[in-house]
């Protein structure tokens, strides 16, 4: 039985690696050669693979392009809730997420101008899947004892402002979105749990 999981576990290594490159070359194709122009074939050239072998992977160049817009979210979202601290306040934690998401589309543009305006939309279920994953982070840190937190329409608003401020980047890399987040954080400071808990205390 050893040998045959090894085997196993070889063969799900290759599989991942393989796909990885497929990516990695779906990203570099996109970019290149913008959504439209882009073929499968071309992905498995640069990846070095056969041509069929992409369609082991992926159904089509529209599944390999969701493939890497989840994985771009998903990432951000990782990155954001690292980057959290306990006891951080609601306002504190939405403004971080609005400024690694203006650095995170700074740092690719070309990867930038595909996600938000070279590809096909994302759908409203795959969007309101990433909402309630970025409400889910934002309840994380928020102390049990709290029920007042709007998560989901805070999520909204993160998402929504997160697509803007990457439209903004990618018509101005050097645009200065930080008057818009200090706005946000502002707007938000009724929110904060320590806030409230402060209230409740000097009022017993």
């Amino acid at each position: 039985m050893t040998p045959a999981r090894a085997v196993e576990s070889r063969a799900a290594r290759r599989k991942r690696a393989t796909e990885a490159r497929l990516l990695e070359a779906a990203l570099a194709v996109f970019c290149a050669r913008g959504y439209d122009a882009a073929t499968t074939a071309e992905m498995a050239r640069a990846a070095d693979v056969a041509a069929g072998t992409f369609y082991l992977h992926f159904r089509d160049k529209r599944a390999a392009f969701e493939r890497l817009a989840r994985e771009a979210a998903h990432d951000l979202l990782a990155h954001w809730q690292a980057a959290m601290k306990p006891g951080m306040r609601v306002a504190e934690r939405v403004a971080l997420a609005l400024r690694l998401t203006a650095e995170f589309w700074r740092a690719d543009l070309r990867r930038a101008r595909l996600l938000l305006e070279g590809g096909p939309s994302f759908g409203s279920e795959g969007h309101l899947r990433f909402v309630d994953e970025i409400a889910a982070a934002l309840r994380e840190l928020n102390p049990p004892t709290d029920h007042s937190l709007p998560a989901r329409s805070l999520a909204l608003i993160v998402a929504g402002l997160g697509i803007e401020i990457g439209r903004l980047v990618v018509a101005d890399p050097d645009a200065n979105v930080e008057e818009l987040i200090l706005l946000v954080h502002r707007s938000l400071a009724h929110l904060d749990v320590t806030s409230v808990q402060k209230r409740r205390s000097i009022g017993r």
